[in-house]
């Protein structure tokens, strides 16, 4: 009956759909991570295949079966009230998300985005969903358009790799992978050519994959990101080449994280790409150069996605952060189907035959201005004076609070309701961690910077909490807890 259903839905809208980026001019062999899989003559499965139950989501099954069916056409997913509501049962297939994907095609998802992956009162520009920023980076539906966000820091190379990355949601990172092969020196090339320096040799600019709890369809993917040690030791790495060839298997465990945890350091592009059929292995076929070239015969080019904007699924409360900075809608960050349709961008193999920059407004959404100032809060001080529990509680109720300077543990506080953490320092580095039912975790990490800077977590499950700080002797810093409203 779906197939049914599927079908008679690629004739009402499919073309229209397939068109809508874009058109491409010349078919050159995959690209990106695509095209590492040129160079592989053999490719040996050293992942970890999944058990028949999960530690991480209690009473799941898996079924460790890829089928080799002809590349699937593309479906538009239909959004109808499917209720997630019993998560603990919810059975997952070989590549780590939910096993019958096509019965969650027809699932609408809740607003899941509820934590800011990145400090947004660090960021000056933000690129278009469907703009012409980077390069191709589309679905099964749309060609020659870019279905990601970059976020530009206000000094870009000045915390290339010290920058903090967040989960933006309550999930579990299950893959790590090593980007290797054609473009992926591409990073260290331009540093050196743009600052004269050579990059930190310990530096891994990896991407991380995290499947959200209420959207068990979807991988949140971090590009160009170096992960904290604790998750590497949980999610052993994989390679573009291993995806590609549908060989990657998900971690035994994975890593849990909560939104608003710090996952690791770097750039803060970001990706949400539904799969709407297949084993649910995530891949680098993100490009029509890659459906349509070399790639195209790999297993990683065969299932049907859906890329997503990340201010589909952001909370009102979340995307309050950005209000706070620039006078912007979600709207604005995002470009039509139709409206991308009407205006076609065009591309030279992966490339963008115009590419865009940060200072067109048709491409990137300007937040602020891209240069260096102290402090980079919504409301930084420079006078190197911190604001006081009063001004950081906002008038919510104080449940507990703390003031000191350098590296310290915290006694304990008990939180009866959930509650909010605002943090405010005069300088950096600086990283705070609590302690509760989950462990030990970081939830906040300043890089080296001047002037007092504020940050406010998103709402966390009451508990006995521990925090602690670390940072250098003459950093001074206040930590309030409030409840949440």
């Amino acid at each position: 009956m779906l197939n049914k259903f599927i079908q008679l839905l690629i004739l009402t809208s499919g073309l229209t759909l397939l068109l809508a980026c874009g058109v491409s001019t010349t078919n050159i062999d995959a690209t990106d991570e695509v095209s590492e899989v040129k160079e592989v003559t053999e490719i040996v499965n050293t992942a970890t295949p999944l058990p028949a139950t999960s530690t991480v989501v209690p009473t799941v099954t898996v079924t460790d079966t890829l089928t080799e069916d002809p590349t699937p056409e593309p479906i538009e997913p239909t959004v109808e009230s499917t209720v997630i509501d019993d998560k603990a049962n919810i059975e997952f297939g070989l590549g780590g998300l939910a096993k019958d994907l096509e019965s969650w095609a027809a699932v609408k998802l809740p607003k899941f985005i509820t934590a800011s992956h990145v400090n947004i009162s660090d960021i000056a520009y933000v690129s278009k969903f469907r703009s012409s920023a980077g390069h191709d980076f589309s679905d099964s539906f749309e060609v020659c358009c870019s279905m990601k966000h970059y976020f530009i820091p206000i000094d870009y190379f000045g915390t290339r790799f010290t920058q903090p990355i967040y989960s933006p949601v309550d999930g579990v990172v299950l893959y790590l992978s090593e980007p290797t092969g054609g473009y992926s020196d591409d990073w260290k090339i331009e540093y050196r050519e743009q600052t004269g320096k050579e990059p930190p040799a310990d530096y891994r600019d990896w991407n991380i994959y995290i499947r959200p709890d209420n959207a068990p369809n979807i991988w949140i993917t971090h590009m160009h990101v170096n992960p904290l040690d604790e998750i590497i030791k949980k999610v052993p790495p994989t390679s573009g080449q291993q995806m590609m060839m549908g060989t990657s298997r998900p971690a035994i465990e994975g890593y849990r994280v909560k939104a608003g945890d710090l996952i690791g350091y770097g750039l803060a592009e970001i990706i949400v790409k539904r799969h709407l059929d297949g084993a649910g292995i995530p891949s680098g076929c993100n490009s029509a150069d890659s459906r349509q070239g070399r790639g195209a015969r790999s297993p990683g080019c065969k299932a049907t996605v859906q890329l997503h904007s990340i201010f589909e699924f952001m909370t009102d409360e979340l995307f309050g952060e950005y209000q706070k900075i620039a006078d912007v809608s979600k709207s604005d960050f995002v470009i039509t189907a139709d409206d991308r349709a009407r205006n076609p961008l065009v591309c030279e193999g992966e490339n963008f035959a115009d590419r865009g920059n940060s200072d067109d407004p048709e491409v990137y959404v300007k937040l602020q201005d891209p240069t260096p100032t102290n402090g980079s809060s919504s409301n930084s001080e420079v006078s190197g004076t911190l604001p006081g529990f009063t001004e950081l509680s906002s008038g919510r109720d104080i449940i507990a609070s703390f003031e000191s300077s350098g590296s310290q543990t915290i006694s304990t506080f008990d939180a009866d309701q959930s509650y909010i953490l605002v943090v405010a320092s005069s300088g950096g580095p600086l990283d705070v961690f609590i302690t509760d039912n989950d462990g030990k975790r970081g939830i906040f990490s300043r890089p080296l910077s001047n002037g007092v800077y504020t940050y406010e977590t998103v709402k966390m499950d009451p508990g006995q909490i521990g925090v602690s700080v670390e940072a250098n002797d003459d950093i001074t810093w206040q930590i309030v807890a409030v409840k949440a409203e």
